[in-house]
């Protein structure tokens, strides 16, 4: 354990050396949250109440869901950095580290995480309750049962990036793969769109769907779209998914350990 947060520290500080692009991002995710604040506050005076919630709860849905991008984008995670290593030849020295390969890919994702949160994230979060009503839990319990699933959904969403990464040890470049999965799990995950508004075929899809643990989940408890009984089922949905893929990512990993190729070095 001692050398598990021995990584995830070194991440952390590694995170914050690129100062220029921190303050990109933090713009970014200040003008998404605007445009999305605004875009439902468009379409609720068009239709008032047509989307189930009040207009208080979307907005909250909304802006939340771009503060918590900065650190569940599924385009950054463990994925991106098999990727580099694979095709630099570096990967060579994260095995011959003293620690278990999928527990090293956790404990750096962790570090980023935790960097991204502490100065992203929780900035974010802060001009969106100054200034984007972005309301808070109606109560204690439902800001734990928030926090559990936002837990949840960081297992999730690092064992789907951790099984892509795996990827590029068999095709040696996962970027068009990635920019699909990008897509993929942006839309399914309800990030922008609440699950609840999609129709048909593509709504019952979603809903079994392991996307929907990384921000339809977290989110719809937060807003108290969740509650009581069904937060705790969708809790449960988060916990097998993960009693999936983790085990899933670990056989992965063993069997195309196998068939390394390390390119450069």
């Amino acid at each position: 354990m001692r050398l598990f947060w021995s990584f995830t520290r070194q991440s952390f500080h590694s995170s914050a050396i690129y100062r220029f692009d921190f303050w990109l991002q933090l713009f970014s995710v200040f003008l998404m949250m605007y445009s999305v604040f605004w875009i439902w506050t468009i379409l609720y005076h068009q239709r008032p109440g047509a989307f189930g919630i009040s207009l208080e709860q979307m907005i909250t849905y909304g802006v939340l869901g771009m503060a918590l991008d900065t650190i569940f984008h599924p385009g950054r995670g463990p994925q991106m950095y098999i990727a580099q290593q694979i095709r630099s030849g570096a990967i060579d020295t994260d095995l011959m580290k003293p620690l278990d390969f999928h527990l090293h890919m956790l404990a750096r994702h962790f570090g980023e995480t935790l960097f991204r949160f502490s100065t992203l994230a929780l900035p974010s979060l802060i001009i969106g309750y100054l200034f984007l009503d972005l309301q808070l839990p109606a109560g204690w319990a439902q800001g734990l049962l928030f926090v559990i699933s936002l837990l949840l959904g960081f297992m999730v969403l690092f064992s789907l990036n951790f099984l892509l990464g795996l990827l590029a040890v068999v095709t040696l470049d996962i970027r068009s793969i990635t920019w699909a999965y990008n897509g993929i799990v942006r839309f399914f995950a309800g990030q922008m769109v609440p699950l609840w508004v999609f129709p048909g075929f593509i709504g019952a899809l979603a809903a079994v769907l392991p996307f929907k643990s990384i921000f339809y989940i977290p989110l719809s408890i937060y807003i108290g779209r969740l509650s009581g009984s069904e937060a705790w089922q969708a809790i449960g949905f988060q916990l097998v998914w993960i009693c999936v893929l983790i085990p899933l990512g670990r056989l992965a990993w063993g069997r195309i350990h196998s068939r390394l190729v390390v390119q450069g070095g």
